[in-house]
Order: C-alpha cells, then sequence, then structure tokens
C-alpha cells in the first residue's frame, strides 16, 4: 500500500542545467551550471494533488537547490518513502537515466513512477529497466488513479508499465479543470526569481517546428479565468517574487478569457501583482494588450520567429501569403502597442529552417525599425515527433554574426524600470 510519496526533480549533470520544465516538457539542456531553468510546476501541481487525495507528499528540487548526485541520495535516505516519483524529459535524459540508475542501485525495492508532459517519447527500452511505469500525459491530472493502481499494477488512464511494450494514450487535463493550488510550500521556493502557472494547455496551430502541441497537446483546454486571477494573487501574496510567468504557449488565444482575467484581477488586487505571458502577433491586439497592461502584465514573449512569408507557410506557421503578410503586420503592431503601454516586448526568433541571407536580412531590418526590447535567437531543434532540420543553407558563422547584430537593434528598457516594479511589489 502506497501511503507517502516523494517527487523528485533530478540533478543535471555536470556543468549544466537541466531544465525539464523547458519547451512544454520536451526539457532543454543548458550548456552552463545554474543557467535558466523554470521552476518545477509539475512537481508543485503534483504534489498538490495527492496531498489533497490524503497522501503524505514532500518534493525535492536537486537543480534548484544545486545538488550533485550524491548529495541528493544522501538526502533521500533520510526521506525513504513508498514511492518515488521522479520527472523526466527527452531532452535531458542523458541526466535523468543517471540519476534513475543510481536510484534503483540505492533503492532497488522502492517503486518509480515517471512523469513528464512529454515523458512518453522517450522509447520504453531506455526507461524500462529503471522504472515501474511512466504516466504518459498532464500528471497532476493522472495521478491520483496512477498512485492508486500501481500496487496491483492495475491499468490507469495514461499509465505505461515497464513491462508492457505499447504505449498509452496520454492522459489530458479537460477544460476548465478544478485543480488545488500548487504546493509550492513544498519547493524550496527561496532559491526561484520568479514563479510560474498557466491559464490554458495545449495548441491546436500546426507549425511544423513547434514541440509545444506534442508536449502539452493539440487541443488547448482552458482554465477558469477566475480560478487562475485567485491563484495569481495567492501566489504574490504567500511568496513574494517580482515575477510571475504564465506557461501558456498561446496566452491571448481567447480575447474573452483574457478580459475576464484581467476584470477579475484588478478586482482582487491593487496594484495587480506583475505577470508575463507568450504568445502568437495575431492574438496581441492593441486593445487586449491595455487591458493586459492596466491588469499588472510586464512582459510579453512575442513569437516572431522570422520574416519570411515563403518559410512561414512552408512551416504551416500561417496557411497562405496573404496571411503570412498580416502575420507580420501583427508583430509590428504588438511591439509598438507594447512599447506604448510599457510591457516589456521579447521578440523570438528562429533559425535553422532553411533561412536564406535575404530572409536573414529581412528579419535583420524589422528588428532594427521597430526595435522590441529584447531578441531571444532559437535554433531549430528536431524532438521527438518533429521533422528532421534542412542541412544549413549558411556556414555558422554568418549566423552567429547575424545573431549578434540582431542584439544591437534593441531597445532594452533603463534599470531603474525594474527596481520600479520591485518597490511596488515589496
Amino acid at each position: 500500500m502506497i501511503q507517502s510519496v516523494l517527487f523528485i526533480n533530478p540533478p543535471s549533470l555536470p556543468g549544466t542545467t537541466a531544465n525539464r520544465e523547458g519547451t512544454a516538457g520536451m526539457g532543454v539542456t543548458v550548456s552552463t551550471p545554474r543557467g535558466f531553468y523554470y521552476p518545477p510546476q509539475t512537481l508543485a501541481y503534483g504534489i498538490a494533488v495527492l496531498r489533497e487525495a490524503g497522501y503524505l507528499v514532500g518534493g525535492v528540487d536537486a537543480v534548484g537547490q544545486d545538488l550533485s548526485l550524491p548529495a541528493t541520495l544522501v538526502l533521500l535516505r533520510d526521506h525513504v518513502p513508498d514511492l518515488f516519483v521522479v520527472h523526466v524529459t527527452p531532452q535531458t535524459w542523458d541526466a535523468d537515466v543517471r540519476f534513475l540508475q543510481a536510484l534503483r542501485g540505492d533503492f532497488p525495492h522502492i517503486p518509480v513512477l515517471l512523469i513528464g508532459t512529454a515523458a512518453h517519447f522517450i522509447p520504453h527500452a531506455r526507461w524500462s529497466p529503471w522504472a515501474t511505469a511512466l504516466l504518459a500525459g498532464d500528471a497532476e491530472w493522472g495521478l491520483v488513479q496512477a498512485v492508486r493502481a500501481l500496487p496491483d499494477q492495475q491499468p490507469a488512464a495514461g499509465l505505461w508499465y515497464a513491462h508492457t511494450s505499447t504505449p498509452p494514450a496520454p492522459v489530458r487535463i479537460p477544460h476548465h479543470p478544478t485543480l488545488p493550488r500548487p504546493a509550492w510550500d513544498a519547493l524550496p521556493t527561496d532559491v526561484y526569481p520568479f514563479l510560474s502557472l498557466w491559464g490554458s494547455r495545449g495548441c491546436e496551430h500546426t507549425c511544423a517546428w513547434c514541440p509545444y502541441r506534442l508536449g502539452w497537446g493539440d487541443s488547448r483546454r482552458v482554465r477558469d479565468p477566475q480560478e487562475v486571477a485567485e491563484e495569481l494573487v495567492w501566489l504574490a501574496q504567500t511568496f513574494g517574487k517580482p515575477r510571475h510567468i504564465f506557461r501558456d504557449p498561446l496566452f491571448a488565444a481567447q480575447p474573452e478569457w483574457v478580459r475576464t482575467f484581467c476584470r477579475e484581477l484588478t478586482r482582487r488586487a491593487s496594484p495587480p501583482p506583475p505577470w508575463e505571458v507568450e504568445d502568437r502577433p495575431e492574438h496581441l491586439t492593441p486593445d487586449l494588450l491595455h487591458q493586459m497592461a492596466r491588469a499588472g502584465c510586464t512582459q510579453v514573449k512575442l513569437g516572431l520567429e522570422i520574416i519570411s512569408p515563403s518559410l512561414l507557410v512552408r512551416w504551416h506557421r500561417v496557411p497562405d501569403a496573404r496571411a503570412a503578410q498580416a502575420y507580420i503586420r501583427a508583430a509590428a503592431q504588438a511591439i509598438r502597442t507594447c512599447r506604448k503601454e510599457g510591457i516589456l516586448c521579447r521578440a523570438f526568433v528562429l533559425t535553422g529552417i532553411g533561412e536564406t541571407e535575404e530572409e536573414l536580412a529581412a528579419t535583420e531590418a524589422f528588428i532594427q525599425e521597430h526595435k522590441p526590447h529584447y531578441v531571444s535567437v532559437k535554433r531549430f531543434v528536431p524532438y521527438p515527433g518533429l521533422p528532421s532540420p534542412p542541412e544549413l543553407s549558411l556556414p555558422e558563422e554568418r549566423l552567429r554574426a547575424w545573431e549578434e547584430r540582431l542584439q544591437a537593434h534593441t531597445y532594452p528598457p533603463r534599470p531603474s524600470w525594474r527596481h520600479r516594479l520591485r518597490r511596488i511589489w515589496s
């Protein structure tokens, strides 16, 4: 019988940072120690649902606490549960399997359940020697049933046992789920510079370069905006962080949802707590950005990608050339409006998708003209389920020089901007 459960965000490989929440649960391995990573939101919600179901639950974030593998194992010896729940991802698998092998060696009789929205993309042969089962999909929605099923190896939604080679369909959170508040209190929140939350999950767009619809599903499911506003205010008042980041890939896809959320947020807190979002350009209309700014939105991550109608169409970002032109106009308008409303705008640009010198030049000219506050350049990664990357049409050194020029065209705010924000919420 399982009564106690310990959730684990495993240690990174030496010299790296395992960002398991990144890229819709596909994960990101940052090639520097103590690099950027999202706090383990999957653990916070997972701990909360099992705690609500009556289990004795704890959490270890080895990445946040900067624990080595030996130090993590020493810590676990003082907290041996009936079940280990371990967060794993395809892109951090080298670190994950290293930890799982050590865990099995030290605790051979304790069952191990793997979780992660994209964990089921890890081949069965790679994880099955080291774990009892894997829960595919949205862990917070399937964990209670999975933990109840484990002792007798009974079936449950999304539960993939090590002795079964055929993967199940991932369990997905439905529309308007009722969830407990995330159990950040069970994790080392003092080391996190921000906390995260979500108002929706999944994406119905078909961009061929994007892993988000693979990790979070290809149908968009939303939470009640009033519940999300309550959670954000609770996070700010309980933990006092200067930043709160929404992990939704398409925060503003439903304008009325955003308006309701903003209205509920301003009704509950004055001033409202600071929050950040990401989205496509065409969703971020001037009217919506105005309401978001008044409700405390401080930063928008804008999925610009590339200024090339042909590539936008070829990779299914937009349906046709006319839509591509409208998309580019919407991006320019979103950047201008963010600046007008006092919202930081970080434009995300994508390379490695077969771009030419002319297309890079067009993107650079766009950045130079419209001057977002920041630019982040990402290289296309062929995550599981995505197409193979095209051959690079440009030398690597040419791309690096281009990236440096893009940064020179940005217009970061003065440091005092953030200092004022922190004073408001101190």
